[in-house]
């Protein structure tokens, strides 16, 4: 039961099982599905193609060959993200990609791996970027530093911006779901309020679609800079 404005971001267990547990298992259960096998009917595997086929073309339509083996890695950290956020949709889930602990996992070892890898492929090019053409002799030290730090906010906003947005989306639901109950005694502004809290889940369903898609996007594109 909730208690709280953020109650709804605790974690719960069903059986001595944390709800968080739970949900990140049936969210990677969308791996099985990136290789499809014989076992799915023919209705099934052809929708599958043309929802993973339109995803890839979406996410990686300026890719370049060099990017190309990466395609699966982030079509599932996409799916990953996209089942998730919508699972925490349902009521009485619990939403992981809400926890900052959990979304940093995921960024900052995606941001690490493709910044080691850059760096090994081409050092001196990589070191380049820190000091952009034309900069004056006297400012080099104090770009250096600049753009290092921009480097190292990278992973930072990436995580924290899927938390933000899924936790903003869902305490705006929380509040409006909680109004519209405590005014059930007047129909007129009950109904009204039950209308901006249907609207604004539809809206938050096309966010946890989004937050996905930006979060693979940004990841893929530290990815192109990179390699």
């Amino acid at each position: 039961m909730i208690s709280s404005l953020f109650g709804q971001f605790s974690p719960d267990t069903v059986a001595w099982i944390p709800l968080h547990l739970i949900s990140s298992l049936i969210a990677i259960s969308w791996l099985l599905t990136i290789f499809p096998t014989n076992n799915f009917s023919g209705r099934m595997f052809y929708l599958w193609e043309i929802i993973r086929l339109e995803t890839t073309k979406l996410l990686f339509q300026n890719t370049k060959k060099s990017t190309a083996p990466w395609t699966l890695t982030l079509t599932a950290v996409f799916f990953i993200i996209l089942s998730i956020n919508l699972i925490g949709l349902f009521p009485y889930a619990f939403t992981i990609s809400s926890h900052a602990s959990f979304t940093y996992s995921l960024a900052i070892p995606l941001w690490m791996s493709v910044n080691v890898l850059g760096f090994y492929l081409a050092f001196n090019s990589r070191l380049s970027h820190l000091v952009p053409q034309g900069t004056p002799s006297a400012l080099i030290p104090v770009m250096v530093w600049i753009e290092t730090l921009s480097l190292f906010a990278q992973p930072i906003a990436l995580g924290l911006r899927l938390a933000a947005n899924l936790t903003a989306g869902h305490l705006l639901l929380f509040l409006l779901s909680t109004a519209t109950w405590l005014l059930a005694s007047n129909p007129t502004i009950s109904i009204l309020t039950l209308i901006i809290l249907i609207l604004l889940f539809i809206l938050e369903v096309g966010v946890a679609c989004i937050q996905a898609y930006v979060f693979t996007s940004l990841s893929h594109f530290y990815l192109d800079q990179n390699i």
